[in-house]
């Protein structure tokens, strides 16, 4: 009995000690842009100059990785808050530069900065915008 628990206790710990720490990140911990961008789903959360409403906040960009992006727009001018319905349309990323095609008109912005939890861009207007991971 003492030498299988002997045995055990060297199996157990030679198992603690080979194990390799896997943490799923192919690229050394550092993300990219694009990794970053398509990695969840983006919430309006506010813009300079200007606000958005409490309703607007649920709007919300998906990235995805084919270059497609899917836009849930939520407006409460008519009454209650309430989704728009979802627009699928495509997206380009060149540097920190990022187009979006919606129908017939193009929205281009700048990548301020991007992190895990806040993407911040300034749009052709001028206007500044953050978003986040947080709805509403």
């Amino acid at each position: 009995m003492k030498t299988f628990k002997q045995l055990s206790l060297f199996v157990l710990a030679l198992l603690t000690f080979n194990c390799s720490s896997d943490d799923d990140s192919s690229s050394g911990g550092t993300l990219t842009t694009a990794e970053l961008l398509t990695s969840a789903r983006w919430y309006l959360e506010s813009k300079t100059p200007g606000d958005f409403t409490d309703c607007e906040k649920n709007t919300s960009f998906k990235f995805n990785t084919d270059n497609t992006v899917d836009v849930d727009s939520y407006e409460d001018d008519s009454g209650p808050c309430e989704s728009q319905g979802v627009i699928s349309s495509t997206y380009s990323l060149s540097g920190n530069t990022l187009t979006i095609d919606l129908g017939g008109d193009s929205i281009t912005a700048t990548i301020n900065s991007i992190s895990e939890t806040l993407l911040n861009v300034t749009d052709d207007i001028g206007d500044t915008i953050v978003f986040d991971r947080t709805q509403g």
